[in-house]
């Protein structure tokens, strides 16, 4: 066995060996998730825990500071479960994913294919594997995650549902010829990884969002679909949004403040599920 061999071997092997202890917990992971969230917030240094507070602020200005930072512990919780959820549900098949996931707007990608996009907002990756469950070839671009084993993991499961992925790098050409090929590319509204920018209003404030979904509509002439996922009642809800038509020469911040506008509700009625950690308005005192 050759030195590639062993370690896709010992990544499958360690991954299913976090998804089984994540699985046994059973009724103690929402628990397991607030002491970890609470470890995590408490061991930030206080700036970063009071951007977070400060972010929520910019949201919703009428919380008091104390509020602000009940918010922003809100959110680090629903982080940590957020990605303990999204392992727990790791082997589920097609079928079984949407016995615990609705969907709401499935006729808004069918017999198409786009530009998925989502916000930095309840679980992007529960999202993903329900697009994969209707049936839509996914790409996306993805960054190293901590150290190479977490990035190894999570590109593993990736692909275990057919995701492509592309490096940062390698998105300009991968992402336009994927959507050539006929799939869907997947990103990220608020969290650029790479590529242009534009700065339009989101969420109470200036934010600076990926230009990229409004160049390659503009290339191709697919539409963009914003999309969300977010838990509630104990389920998770995909809301997929009606097409956005783009064409050549729309100006991307035009495109992308609609974009925004779109998501935006859904952070609104549920901003414990909104992770503000990074620094996120372009407007922001220095």
């Amino acid at each position: 066995m050759d030195d590639a061999a062993y370690d896709t071997l010992r990544n499958r092997m360690l991954l299913w060996a976090i998804i089984g202890s994540v699985r046994a917990l059973g009724p103690l992971l929402r628990p397991l998730a607030g002491l970890v969230a609470l470890i995590w917030y408490a061991r930030q240094p206080r700036p970063v825990r009071r951007r977070a507070a400060d972010n929520h602020r910019r949201l919703t200005p009428a919380l008091t500071a104390v509020q602000a930072r009940g918010r922003a512990r809100a959110s680090y919780f629903q982080y940590v479960a957020m990605i303990l959820d999204s392992i727990r549900v790791e082997p589920l098949n097609d079928a079984e994913l949407r016995t615990v996931v609705d969907v709401e707007g499935e006729e808004n990608v069918a017999g198409r294919n786009g530009i998925m996009v989502t916000s930095h907002f309840g679980n992007w990756d529960i999202g993903m594997s329900t697009a994969h469950a209707l049936g839509l070839p996914m790409t996306t671009v993805m960054a190293a995650i901590g150290s190479t084993t977490v990035t190894s993991l999570v590109e593993l499961s990736r692909h275990r549902k057919d995701f492509e992925l592309f490096t940062p790098r390698q998105a300009a050409r991968g992402l336009l010829q994927a959507l050539r090929r006929g799939r869907w590319v997947g990103l990220m509204l608020d969290v650029p990884e790479a590529g242009p920018t534009v700065v339009v209003p989101f969420c109470g404030g200036l934010v600076k969002v990926s230009a990229v979904p409004a160049r390659l509509a503009a290339a191709t002439s697919l539409p963009i679909v914003p999309a969300a996922c977010w838990r509630e009642g104990g389920r998770w809800r995909v809301r997929i949004h009606p097409p956005l038509p783009v064409a050549r020469h729309d100006d991307e911040v035009s495109v992308m403040a609609e974009v925004a506008r779109t998501l935006e509700p859904e952070i609104r009625r549920h901003p414990e599920q909104w992770y503000p950690f990074h620094e996120v308005y372009a407007d922001a005192p220095a």
